[in-house]
């Protein structure tokens, strides 16, 4: 009674883990196609950097206040989900510097349970900042963008939640191709806010605009954000090259093991 208890308790964990995965996938439609189309629409205007860094307007309220309930329900989603977190890492994943220094303290689903809470909170705050001061809307619009690499991420993870695998992870080209479209997708979504900080920042029209259309604590928290989630992606892109590993050697193994059956069988010899 016991046993059958915790696999009943273990299988509705797991379907919960599902659902918040699959409503994060609407969420990261949004936010991406929100986020592209108001930074395209800074090109429109005179100054477009202007338009990247000030902008704000009501399109930009209803977004960051969806953002904002986004992630304060999924810090109690991954609270609820914290045993799933780890996603088949180790803590000498990556030569053990994936998760490092964390990973001497703490496992994988623990370190990736404070990585998210991190993360959340300070988007939290970004937004509720922008929001509460009508500061900083163009900059904001960058950590919108910052979901299209998560529409890939949300789908690789659903895939090994899932048993039996979906085809495309048992396969050498599907890995491949899933991966290669995520590495575009992240320098797309996440690598042009890293452009705009550079340029912003560099010596020139950049770091003149910044200092005259931002007031000075406004600069200051502006570099702190720019830090924070620069070293996030950091982070994430390390994380990246051990799941494709991941996905990669597992799809070998099958095949190699498709092909061993096929050796084996009569009727495939003929």
């Amino acid at each position: 009674a016991a046993a059958a208890a915790a696999a009943a308790a273990k299988r509705c964990g797991a379907n919960f883990y599902r659902r918040k995965l699959r409503r994060m996938q609407i969420f990261a439609c949004l936010s991406s196609a929100s986020g592209l189309a108001l930074f395209c629409a800074c090109f429109a205007a005179e100054e477009p950097l202007v338009q990247m860094l000030s902008a704000f307007g009501p399109e930009h309220q209803v977004f960051f206040a969806m953002s904002i309930s986004h992630w304060a329900l999924n810090l109690w989603e991954d609270w609820q989900t914290r045993k799933f977190l780890g996603q088949g890492l180790s803590g000498d994943e990556g030569g053990g510097l994936a998760l490092f220094p964390l990973n001497l303290l703490c496992g994988p689903h623990q370190i990736m349970l404070v990585m998210y809470f991190l993360h959340h909170t300070m988007t939290i705050l970004a937004y509720s900042y922008s929001l509460a001061t009508h500061q900083m809307g163009g900059v904001m619009v960058q950590g919108l963008m910052f979901e299209m690499p998560v529409l890939l991420m949300l789908r690789r993870e659903l895939g090994v939640a899932c048993d039996p695998l979906p085809r495309w992870l048992t396969r050498e080209e599907s890995v491949t191709a899933h991966w290669l479209l995520t590495y575009a997708m992240f320098i797309l979504g996440r690598g042009t806010s890293s452009a705009l900080w550079l340029f912003s920042v560099l010596p020139g029209y950049g770091s003149e605009r910044l200092a005259e259309e931002l007031r000075p604590g406004d600069v200051v928290l502006y570099h702190c954000f720019a830090v924070f989630f620069t070293t996030i992606n950091v982070r994430i892109v390390g994380l990246f090259f051990c799941w494709h590993g991941q996905d990669w050697r597992r799809a070998q193994a099958g095949n190699a093991a498709v092909k061993s059956e096929h050796k084996a069988d009569p009727e495939f010899l003929g």
